[in-house]
């Protein structure tokens, strides 16, 4: 199989909103801590005292004092910002941080008269670009601003040969591609982010299936479905133990373009799959798929909860039949789900097994569950019954007789409504949920974790 190992993942460097300051005195401290022995109840109201909307809104002065002139595409930006109070009361303004417009948050905090502090600023994740562009970062408190354009270089090309699929396609509307970037330098720390139409959609830290299949494939991963016609651009900015690369796709949707590929049919039936861990005969899953463009590559046989990759089964042209044989490698409760993937990058899943270990025993339970025992019943030899409660004793509290309770309507013992089985996942991933991403009109962000069912795993 020609397969491409790529690398699918979450960008390092998320956008994160600024919650927490260190404040830098402008002068010397004289170590000193203040005393007052004044019983504060005892003081009398300061008429003069600001009250909190004018300490709020007092006048300060805000500067970015250290930014970059330029960075390259892909690359984190941080900058250092003082806030100065040139009044003799103390100001609690909010500080508030924007790139060309959009709100990286708000910190608030207070500043002591004739102080001067440096919250913490948060750091920005910039868009790996193939020309020059730039950026405007903005810092604003309480009528007072300062803003600085940093200029933002091109970056590096990734080797086309490590990007998955071809750089430009065309697909039909509400069809998933699977996008990889492989390893540049297998011993080095590598992240990757990841922008659709310019807006930063995830990281390869949203989930341990990234990790999981770098550590496999060699490659971070992005899962994108197209709902609607039009062209759109997928961005992936890799950040090699500092070095910046980028690898990007035209997506075009139009009606005739290449389709998801699908899952025929499933051996054994897809549902509870009963596994034996005595047993020492192994298991056998089959899957028949098809590609109606005829360009089958792989199956990636994944195990949720345990967060692993059973194997890998290649496929080829317009159908075949993925065969994969554990051992010992099931867990209880854990589910089988397939990804099929074409050589044109399109993309299908579905989770077709539930692990059953037959060896798992969770204890029979009471023959009544409504009723617990009580270790107090008068008909046990064992158990004495309490003394009545004397009404003559001072020293004894008279035990007041319980009131009767209304029952409540229907049987506890039994559930009216009939059993069903657990509700089986859809075959498609939801939105990718990465960190800051927004949801947007025309495309649906996936990623393998969000379709992983909740549950421990129990070998």
């Amino acid at each position: 199989m020609n397969r491409r190992t790529l690398l699918k993942g979450v960008a390092v460097g998320s956008i994160v909103p600024a919650t927490s300051v260190a404040t830098t005195p402008a002068g010397a401290q004289d170590g000193g801590t203040s005393s007052d022995d004044s019983n504060p109840d005892d003081a009398e109201p300061d008429d003069t005292a600001p009250g909190p909307d004018e300490a709020d809104n007092g006048p300060v002065s805000v500067r970015i004092v250290e930014i970059p002139e330029a960075v390259t595409g892909g690359a984190l930006l941080d900058w250092t910002v003082e806030v100065e109070n040139p009044t003799d009361e103390p100001i609690r303004p909010t500080i508030e941080y924007t790139v060309d417009g959009e709100s990286l948050g708000t910190v608030t905090l207070t500043v002591d008269p004739g102080e001067t502090v440096q919250p913490t600023a948060p750091s920005y994740q910039t868009e790996p670009v193939a020309t020059a562009d730039s950026v405007t970062v903005r810092v604003e408190a309480n009528g007072d601003s300062d803003e600085r354009t940093v200029q933002i270089l091109p970056t590096q090309e990734l080797d086309e040969a490590l990007q998955f699929p071809a750089p430009e396609l065309t697909v039909e509307p509400e069809t998933t591609v699977h996008f990889e970037v492989g390893a540049v330098d297998p011993d080095a720390p590598q992240t990757t982010t990841w922008w659709v139409d310019g807006e930063r959609v995830g990281d390869t830290f949203a989930d341990p299936w990234q990790g999981t299949y770098f550590f496999e494939q060699d490659a971070h991963y992005w899962q994108e479905t197209f709902e609607a016609q039009g062209t759109s651009e997928v961005v992936a900015g890799v950040d090699v133990d500092g070095e910046q690369y980028r690898a990007s796709w035209t997506v075009t949707v139009a009606p005739g373009g290449l389709a998801d590929p699908t899952i025929e049919a499933a051996r054994p039936e897809a549902g509870i799959l009963e596994f034996d861990r005595e047993d020492p005969s192994p298991t056998t899953l089959e899957i028949d798929v098809a590609d109606p463009d005829g360009n089958l590559d792989r199956v990636v046989w994944w195990l949720t909860q345990a967060d692993a990759i059973l194997g890998v089964s290649e496929v080829s042209g317009a159908s075949d039949t993925a065969t994969l044989t554990v051992d010992d490698d099931l867990c209880h409760t854990c589910v089988v789900v397939p990804w099929v993937i074409t050589g044109d990058g399109t993309f299908t899943s579905e989770f077709l097994w539930e692990v059953d270990d037959v060896d798992v025993d969770f204890g029979e339970p009471d023959d009544d569950p409504s009723e617990p025992d009580d270790p107090t019943d008068p008909d046990d030899p064992g158990v004495e019954p309490d003394d009545p409660a004397d009404p003559d004793d001072p020293d004894e509290p008279v035990k007041e007789p319980e009131q009767p309770r209304d029952e409540p309507k229907g049987s506890r013992d039994r559930h009216d409504g009939p059993h069903t089985d657990p509700e089986k996942p859809d075959d498609k991933h939801d939105q990718h949920g990465s960190d800051d991403a927004k949801p947007r009109d025309d495309h649906t962000k996936t990623k393998a974790s969000d379709s992983t069912p909740d549950g421990d795993c129990s070998t």
